[in-house]
């Protein structure tokens, strides 16, 4: 298969993808020719098989070609029609695809030109003896999740208060520090 990327001019560093909208218009202009090529042999044919009719006279045989030449006129103007078509529409798909490009690569440079956002940290505040903390037993079926909803506060800061991991086992009985806010 040929290379996918192709650059409009040489110095230029943007490559160019060759759509496979591009690719099925080429494909169907090969169809069609070929199925004007197999027209072609059919009318072919058909003469081979009208000349060595002899029981005919010269003048229905005159009759039928004119009547084949006439279809394939018709099947070639179709043929003709259909291509026409085609190319319009694969014009119409590129200038598409030039104007989606050229979208492209000013987003691009816009983002270029972005400074990343810096996110800002949030400390929770140390825990402090004295008034303002509230010691919470655990009662079967809780949850870190559902204490920290309960009282307010982020699961982080009730982890950091009570020096737990995110994965380490709550046990009924157990008793929590919380300092509401």
């Amino acid at each position: 298969m040929e290379n996918q990327f192709k650059t409009e001019n040489e110095g230029s560093q943007t490559p160019r993808i060759s759509s496979p909208i591009t690719q099925r218009f080429k494909l169907s202009s090969l169809e069609i020719l070929f199925g004007s090529l197999i027209i072609i042999g059919l009318i072919y044919m058909g003469y081979i098989i009208l000349f060595q009719d002899n029981s005919g006279s010269v003048s229905k045989l005159e009759k039928k070609i004119k009547s084949l030449e006439s279809i394939s006129q018709e099947q070639g103007a179709r043929i003709d029609k259909r291509i026409k078509a085609i190319q319009d529409n694969q014009a119409q798909w590129e200038s598409r695809l030039k104007a989606l490009e050229t979208t492209n690569q000013g987003l691009i440079a816009k983002l270029g030109k972005m400074e990343p956002r810096k996110r800002e940290e949030r400390k929770p505040s140390p825990v402090s003896p004295g008034k303002g903390k509230i010691q919470h037993q655990v009662k079967r079926g809780e949850t870190l999740l559902s204490i920290a909803v309960k009282y307010k506060v982020s699961l982080n800061d009730l982890l950091q208060w009570n020096k737990m991991n995110r994965n380490e086992p709550l046990r009924a009985g157990e008793t929590l520090i919380i300092i509401p806010r």
